[in-house]
């Protein structure tokens, strides 16, 4: 006697949609790339973020003094994302698993389970900082405590501020912030190689700047805003500082995962391109903050994003199909 299987068949795939270019990433150089093709009028592009705007969108404030909402460069941003949603056919609210390389073209896989294949793809997937994960640190998160110098030091005119890091970017910032503020002090717990980086004399010889060496933050402390920063030595020491912000400024971490077995990236993981925004894989272009030319810069994501957008066009019409 046959035996009927009652199990359902297995639903067809979703058909692939092709595209010229793919737009991976709805920050600032993602928004700049997209607007730009649109005006272009290369119709056959789609951009691929779960969410748009970046990290541009968030409130600063501190004690007596009205809250900021967005970083410089974020009216343009504003303006872009309200022209790509309103131009742009093609968004995808989702994020990319990986990106594959395949005879002249990419496929892209979705976390929505869909595949998308693109002549040309621009990523601009950005970066995020490494956080301390102290007490105190997200709570009061936009209220003293910052993760870009750039974006925010110029608020802190005669405030005392700390600075936590031990690398180029905590030395820069700390220098930055030192023309600005009442004074800086410096977090920097491990300086095995502090003296060897080129900043550090000016740091360690400024007049404004205290280095806590051998020290490590153990918690922010505030009520609505920050008021002091609680310190731990080595020897179990605790102190408690007196500032008014606390920027953290440990080392960017690229999210360049989807990308990072194909393209070439440097020692910290951020994908290597040339000054007109290609990396070593042709028809594959990148832009922004997961790039070694990252500026933490709204403006300057906007410009490569752009420029990203100009190389991909220029390539495609170079390269057009039978």
């Amino acid at each position: 006697q046959e035996t009927i299987s009652m199990s359902k068949k297995p639903e067809p795939e979703a058909p692939i949609s092709e595209y010229d270019v793919a737009i991976i990433g709805g920050g600032p150089a993602g928004l700049a790339a997209a607007a730009y093709l649109r005006r272009a009028a290369l119709r056959r592009t789609v951009l691929i973020a779960e969410s748009l705007g970046g990290k541009v969108y968030y409130p600063f404030s501190l004690r007596d003094l009205p809250a900021v909402d967005h970083v410089w460069g974020g009216d343009l941003c504003a303006e872009l994302e309200q022209f790509v949603k309103d131009e742009l056919q093609e968004i995808e609210e989702t994020m990319v698993k990986r990106v594959v390389s395949n005879d002249g073209s990419f496929r892209i896989q979705l976390e929505n389970e869909r595949e998308l294949c693109a002549r040309t793809v621009i990523v601009t997937t950005g970066a995020q900082s490494k956080r301390t994960y102290v007490s105190g640190e997200k709570r009061l998160w936009g209220s003293g405590v910052s993760f870009s110098a750039v974006s925010h030091a110029s608020h802190f005119e005669g405030r005392a501020v700390a600075v936590v890091g031990n690398g180029p970017r905590a030395l820069v910032a700390a220098l930055e912030l030192a023309a600005i503020a009442s004074r800086v002090f410096l977090i920097a717990p491990r300086v095995s190689k502090f003296a060897e980086m080129p900043a550090a004399s000016l740091v360690l010889e400024h007049p404004d700047v205290t280095v806590f060496r051998h020290w490590e933050l153990q918690q922010i402390v505030g009520d609505d805003f920050v008021s002091a920063i609680q310190l731990v030595g080595i020897n179990g020491e605790v102190r408690q500082v007196p500032v008014e912000g606390v920027f953290i400024q440990l080392e960017l971490l690229p999210n360049n995962d989807i990308v990072r077995d194909l393209v070439d990236v440097d020692e910290s993981g951020f994908i290597k391109i040339n000054q007109r925004c290609e990396t070593n894989v042709e028809g594959l272009f990148a832009a922004g903050d997961n790039t070694n030319a990252r500026a933490e810069l709204v403006p300057v994501a906007l410009g490569e994003g752009a420029k990203a957008a100009l190389t991909a066009w220029e390539y495609l019409t170079l390269h057009k199909r039978s």
